[in-house]
Parts: C-alpha cells; structure tokens; sequence
C-alpha cells in the first residue's frame, strides 16, 4: 500500500508550518526590555495634588422660585426639531407596538 501526497497538500503545510514559524515572536528580535515604570503616587498624594492646583469655588445661591431656565441659553431639547422628531419617532414605534399586537394573525399551538 502505497500513501500519495498530494502536492497541494504539501504545500498547503509548509505554508501553515511558515506562518506559524513568522508568528511566533523571537526573542533576538525583540530587542532591549522595556525599562521598568515609575512607582505610581498613591491617592492621598494625588488628591493633595489636585485640591492644591484647583481652589474651592464658592457654591452659586439660587433664587428663591429656583432656576430661572432662560438663563440656560438654550431651548429645551424637546422643543428643538431633533428632539421633536425623536418624540415623533417614539409614538410611531409605541403605535405600531399595541397594532401589532392587537392584529396578530398567528395562530401557532404554542402562542396559546
């Protein structure tokens, strides 16, 4: 009994052996190891840090009726043709949601 490779076969494993070959990383190409990083500064010298470089606002009083939204500068999202048209597109979804489930034709032994 005679075993006959194929060529393509062949070829087809010493394509794979080289890649597997190419993509195991070598250790004499990698070149020098990375120098090792800096001790990192724990939290308490962090937030010493921090509270040094940004100094306490003093909090803002709000008018007794609360805040005034015109001072805001801007439109409610809503009433802005974006939010106008997620509003639009939410009641169409909901609409077609109850529709389909109200005009449900299937008839299925395990819907019942």
């Amino acid at each position: 009994m005679k075993l006959q490779v194929r060529t393509s076969q062949w070829v087809c494993r010493v394509l794979v052996a080289a890649l597997i070959v190419a993509a195991t990383p070598l250790p004499v190409l990698a070149g020098d190891p990375p120098a090792p990083a800096p001790p990192r500064p724990t939290l308490s010298t962090l937030v010493t840090q921090a509270a040094a470089k940004t100094p306490i606002a003093p909090a803002r009083a709000q008018t007794a009726s609360g805040a005034d939204k015109s001072q805001f500068g801007s439109p409610s999202f809503f009433k802005k043709p974006a939010g106008i048209a997620v509003l639009v597109t939410l009641a169409a979804g909901v609409g077609y949601a109850l529709y389909s489930t109200q005009n449900d034709r299937i008839t299925s032994p395990a819907k019942k």
